[in-house]
């Protein structure tokens, strides 16, 4: 069961993702940490968001409002993540919209 303040929180966010707009998944990276459920796939949007779901059962664990750090890690060696996108983290940063 889920206390209120995360239940709060996670409407917050969606809320504002709602505003953002999911866009279109312009990388996708699997992730592995080890978890009882299995590797993750992360889905990075052109709107700065990071849609992550599970590799095997392929339902929706969680979306993220990305914040810079989270964008460039995905992108390894000479890939560079498209401006436009990092300049939509910055502005989500700087809105205070990724600490939900």
């Amino acid at each position: 069961m889920n206390s209120y303040h995360y239940n709060r929180d996670r409407e917050l966010r969606e809320s504002i993702i709602n505003q953002i707009g999911t866009g279109n998944v312009i990388k996708e990276v699997e992730v592995d940490r080890g978890h009882r459920n299995g590797p993750e796939i992360h889905k990075i949007t052109d709107t700065g968001l990071i849609l992550i779901y599970n590799k095997e059962s392929k339902k929706l664990i969680t979306k993220l409002i990305a914040r810079v750090g989270q964008i460039n890690r995905y992108y390894q060696n000479d890939e560079r993540p498209p401006k436009k996108v990092i300049q939509l983290a910055r502005y989500h940063y700087e809105m205070g919209w990724n600490e939900v």
